[in-house]
């Protein structure tokens, strides 16, 4: 079981490596969305906008959950050990909470105090 998480692991730096300079955008875009928001809205209830960010999140992890082993080449047959599912649902997980984080301060932005 070591061994397929390992090997999941593996895939998974192995694919993002041509894309790793947009991973890095995209922190550095969160990095400045995160300014812009303490800077324009400092009186702003973050809480306001957490179920918002919450729903996106979840919505988009139930999607990345049906659709990467079809995006893979792959399809729900070939799941057939523990260790493949425990990397689609911490996969599916990590999209999910990634889109909540990224969210969240956008639209604090837009809900800040009256």
């Amino acid at each position: 079981m070591m061994y397929n998480l390992w090997l999941g692991l593996n895939i998974v730096i192995v694919m993002l490596l041509p894309v790793l300079w947009l991973v890095g955008l995209l922190a550095l875009a969160w990095g400045a969305t995160l300014v812009l928001a303490l800077l324009r809205a400092p009186k702003a209830q973050w809480r306001k906008a957490l179920p918002t960010s919450g729903l996106i999140g979840l919505v988009g992890m139930v999607l990345a959950f049906v659709l990467f082993p079809s995006l893979v080449g792959s399809s729900y047959a070939n799941l057939d050990q523990f260790a493949d599912w425990l990397f689609l649902i911490g996969t599916a997980v990590g999209v999910g909470v990634a889109l909540l984080v990224a969210t969240w301060p956008g639209l604090t932005c837009l809900k800040k105090a009256v």
